[in-house]
């Protein structure tokens, strides 16, 4: 019976700590629990290129871990895991100097990976398992894998691709609950 209470004392404690922290939306558990890294960056160009900004911070956790100096095995680089020739074009049709080193840099990163995921959306009518597809594998390979529109996640051959499709969108589904039970405590 006394063991009963203090598990009961000790949950209800608990409760109330992580209750007092989820309605603090500047304290600890807000700043720990929420991606803001390049934040404003990404909400600059989302709202450029007209994305939802959740989407953007989704992939680039599922990309990098928000870590600016990324590298992959394939070459991609920074947050956004940019291969340098898709950057070089990028940056090409933005009309924006791309110097050595340049993709490490968030500003950059983000600008022309955004830039890249509209031409993406343009291309696939936003349709956005093959955005994602042709982001990972390239146009190439999501034009080959989309015969009949919408691409579907278990019509993409490649595993790594079917995976990171289905953790960015994973990630976008979350963040957006997340949003959500943020703003109820704003």
């Amino acid at each position: 019976m006394r063991r009963r209470f203090f598990l009961f004392i000790g949950a209800l404690l608990v409760a109330a700590v992580l209750g007092f922290l989820a309605l603090v939306p500047t304290g600890l558990f807000w700043t720990v629990a929420r991606p803001a890294l390049h934040k404003d960056i990404i909400n600059r160009y989302a709202a450029e290129y007209k994305f939802d900004p959740l989407f953007v911070m989704a992939l680039v956790k599922v990309e990098s871990g928000f870590l600016h100096d990324a590298r992959s095995h394939r070459g991609a680089v920074g947050l956004m895991q940019l291969m340098p020739d898709t950057a070089v074009e990028m940056a090409r049709r933005e009309g924006l100097p791309l110097v050595s080193g340049g993709l490490e840099d968030p500003e950059v990163n983000i600008h022309l990976g955004i830039f890249y995921l509209s031409l993406l959306r343009q291309e696939f009518q936003g349709d956005t398992t093959a955005i994602l597809a042709a982001y990972n594998a390239g146009p190439s390979n999501a034009r080959a894998w989309r015969r009949n529109p919408p691409l579907r996640v278990e019509n993409i051959p490649f595993p790594e691709t079917r995976t990171f499709v289905r953790r960015v969108m994973g990630t976008h589904r979350w963040l957006k609950r997340f949003q959500k039970v943020k703003n109820v405590f704003a």
